[in-house]
């Protein structure tokens, strides 16, 4: 038994430092069992419930570890790899300490919160970085006849999976302001991880599921704005009516 256990923690070590001397953009995800988004966890790597941000771990763009993220660190990310413009990155980064661990962001209703387009409700236990297979698929499966996942698509995903958490769960926190951050969101998966009115299925599933930035991710041609994340929210809310 101390012998598998030595051999074990020989091999971790090994993957750990062959993982650290990938070059930047070079992807790789830690499996669960290396990695979770527990709050306060002490596994290797640490996650966050935002699939945007844990592709920039995953890619080296921030500490793949997730441990040691410092705000400057990842309002830089999120402008050079998201083309996030200065303002709309600040007011991201803002509730954040000034070093951290991806994991942190696992507070309920910071960014983490009910009625996620494919986590589930806090209420049932699951870690915050695990992606719920069956949320993502029933995502998936309201694109078009294109393959993409139109801005329609998204609100009326938003307005069901609220529905769905008031009717189910019976400690669904999902009141203004968790609904105000949901709708941003998925203004975010469409601005910045999309084509700006819809996202396409292979592009949703790298990102949502993989954790990876595609290959032909193109960023936004123009820095995301507060405001046009505003009138992105606004379209959403009226389209989710």
């Amino acid at each position: 038994m101390l012998r598998f256990a030595i051999v074990a923690a020989f091999m971790s070590a090994m993957a750990f430092g062959s993982v650290h001397s990938l070059e930047k953009g070079e992807y790789y995800k830690p499996s669960v069992d290396e990695a979770s988004g527990v709050l306060g966890t002490t596994a290797a790597y640490r996650r966050s419930p935002c699939p945007a941000l844990n592709s920039l771990a995953n890619h080296g763009y921030l500490p793949r570890n997730g441990q040691n993220v410092t705000k400057t660190g990842l309002k830089d990310a999120i402008m050079s790899v998201y083309n996030m413009g200065w303002a709309a990155a600040t007011v991201q980064v803002d509730a954040v300490p000034d070093t951290f661990s991806l994991d942190y962001l696992s507070t309920h209703n910071m960014i983490e919160h009910d009625a996620s387009l494919v986590h589930a409700d806090v209420y049932y236990g699951f870690d915050p970085m695990t992606v719920n297979s069956t949320l993502a698929e029933e995502l998936f499966a309201r694109a078009d006849d294109q393959g993409m996942i139109t801005t329609r698509a998204v609100a009326q995903a938003r307005k069901d999976l609220a529905a769905r958490c008031e009717s189910e769960n019976p400690e669904c926190d999902l009141g203004f302001n968790e609904k105000k951050n949901a709708f941003l969101q998925a203004s975010l998966l469409l601005l910045a991880l999309g084509e700006g009115d819809a996202i396409s299925v292979g592009h949703a599933r790298s990102f949502l599921v993989d954790e990876r930035i595609p290959s032909d991710y193109a960023k936004a041609s123009s820095p995301v704005s507060v405001l046009a994340l505003a009138a992105k929210t606004v379209v959403l809310l009226a389209e989710s009516l």
